[in-house]
């Protein structure tokens, strides 16, 4: 633009002029509204959510916008894939992803302590969104009542996100790929300038395209190379000023979630005959040979049978080749960085919504556990300042990205948020550790599926848990209204404390599981009964003062600065 206006007198001065009329149009109609000021604790309340709007337009009229981007704000990505353990990024398997390898973990920092609060998707990703746990934004399951899209929306949650955040303060802003767990239909959420949602359940091959549902035939499309695609296009074709009232070049935000490696974990063409040689992870929690030390939802539970373990074994297969068409993906994006000059002013954050287990501790294919393998999550990040190749031993978690993407964007998060910027982490020097967070919550309602109500009903029908956990071996004496109503079948409600040295699981049942992690980092040994007074005291006034805690509250419970 600024070589134009040298070519150009007159046309300068007339871009310049309407330049300003529009600027003044702007601020005369206070255009631009600031949620930096908003304080609203839970998404539950859409009251507290208006409350909070209309105190951020207040604080916009007294002139506090909260900073807003300058001409040097990045550009932020996101890319939440959906169901990846930490685990499953082994050192083999990095190896088979040359352009994550390259483009991530040699180009950025890997976060070896990265966890989410709520291990399952719809809470998770809510989680993400907002930088709240689940008790806060009360997005506690993937469907109705307690959980989707739908009660995100009702609750007003969606009306404030880190979309939301960045879009008000001049970002643009694109989502692509999984949103929230049933959505469906032509909604677009707040926050979004473009919008690429899947609508529909996990088997979906259609996308909502800002409003309009276009369907792609599984046979000629596979959606993780569709939304790369979208994706790469984005960059190319937003690179540069906004004609015709900026100058300037906007940043950008965008979400970029993948299908991968969710089961069914269906493959690209060109990738479905790699990795054969890939093998499941046998740890030593694989089919536990001894859980008479756990919770009864898990003491009834055989040991694995050989088609149970069969299953896994082409299902990891699988999933590892879900993610190669990812890997490409990664590969694409920064090609399109690279080729419009965003690179260097662009942050990347590689994630996952939740872990996921295969056969530990007598489990099926599954998540929604405190189990170390469905928190643990892979983060690693790149961006202008990010030491390349680093590994950081922090403890993070999904509830610290919201307000991360809002301070490396010079946003003003809104009070609400329970989680912590990790930009203090992001560069040479990062906030030791001692000085860090030292504890977290993790938490989730009791599972239900659909109760099996015999003698009328056959095993073939049953629709399996997320936790994976097997029916009981003696589920046909049940009756149907005892089965309604057990928490015997599937994981109970929990809260439970994560430390640097222990995992402590308190479920509703009154049952409770106590590892020590540095000794026993499988949680093959439940120490609960042995465990000193003095530890179970203090264990459990730390869950007690992160069990319902909202936003500075939750960062003090949590201890260390932030």
């Amino acid at each position: 633009m600024a070589d134009g206006l040298a070519a150009a007198p007159i046309r300068a001065r007339t871009l310049l002029a309407i330049l300003v009329f529009a600027v003044a149009l702007g601020t005369l109609a206070g255009c631009r509204v600031s949620v930096g000021t908003a304080d609203a604790p839970r998404a539950g309340d859409a009251e507290a959510n208006a409350e909070a709007s209309a105190e951020a337009k207040g604080a916009d009229a007294e002139g506090d916008t909260g900073g807003g981007p300058t001409a040097e704000a990045p550009n932020i990505i996101v890319i939440p894939t959906d169901d990846l353990a930490a685990w499953d990024l082994s050192p083999r398997m990095v190896e088979r992803m040359p352009n994550l390898k390259k483009e991530m973990v040699e180009g950025g920092t890997t976060f070896e302590n990265s966890f989410v609060t709520n291990s399952v998707c719809c809470p998770s990703r809510a989680t993400t969104l907002r930088g709240q746990y689940s008790h806060n934004h009360q997005v506690l399951a993937n469907g109705p009542p307690l959980g989707g899209a739908e009660r995100f929306r009702i609750s007003g949650g969606d009306e404030s996100t880190a979309a939301t955040w960045l879009q008000e303060e001049g970002y643009r802003t694109s989502f692509f790929g999984k949103y929230l767990n049933a959505y469906y239909g032509d909604y677009v959420p707040p926050g979004w300038d473009e919008w690429y949602g899947i609508s529909g359940n996990f088997l979906s091959n259609s996308l909502n395209e800002n409003g309009a549902t276009i369907n792609y035939d599984p046979n000629r499309y596979h959606l993780d190379d569709v939304l790369s695609d979208k994706a790469s296009d984005y960059v190319r074709r937003t690179a540069g000023a906004d004609p015709p009232f900026f100058t300037t070049d906007r940043p950008f935000f965008m979400w970029l979630g993948t299908k991968a490696p969710h089961q069914p974990a269906t493959s690209a063409p060109r990738h479905r005959d790699a990795l054969e040689d890939v093998e499941l992870p046998r740890p030593p929690s694989f089919d536990e040979g001894d859980v008479r030390d756990k919770p009864r939802w898990i003491q009834d539970n055989p040991p694995l049978g050989p088609d149970q373990v069969a299953y896994m074994e082409e299902l990891n297969r699988d999933r590892m080749r879900s993610m190669l068409a990812v890997d490409d993906m990664i590969g694409d994006l920064f090609d399109s960085l690279r080729e419009t000059g965003e690179l260097e002013s662009t942050y990347v954050f590689f994630t996952s919504d939740n872990g996921f287990h295969l056969g530990q501790h007598r489990l099926g294919a599954g998540k929604w556990t405190a189990y170390e393998e469905d928190t643990r999550v892979p983060l690693i990040v790149r961006g202008p300042g990010v030491p390349e190749g680093k590994t950081l031993p922090h403890t993070v978690l999904n509830n610290d990205l919201a307000p991360t993407f809002a301070d490396l964007a010079n946003v003003e998060a809104p009070k609400f948020v329970d989680g912590r910027s990790l930009a203090p982490l992001l560069d040479g020097s990062p906030t030791p550790e001692e000085e860090w967070r030292q504890r977290f919550l993790v938490e989730a309602v009791a599972e239900r599926g659909s109760i099996p109500r015999p003698p009328f009903v056959n095993e073939s029908r049953v629709v399996p848990l997320v936790t994976g956990d097997p029916l009981p071996n003696d589920w046909r004496k049940t009756s149907a209204g005892r089965a309604d109503s057990s928490e015997e079948w599937g994981r109970p409600w929990l809260k439970a404390l994560r430390t640097e040295d222990h995992l402590f699981v308190e479920y509703k049942t009154g049952e409770h599981e106590l590892y020590d992690l540095k000794e026993d980092p499988y949680q093959l040994d439940n120490i609960y009964d042995e465990a000193s007074p003095d530890l179970l005291r203090r264990l459990n006034e730390q869950l007690d003062s992160l069990r319902q805690c909202e936003a500075e509250a939750c960062r003090t419970a949590e201890g260390g600065e932030g």
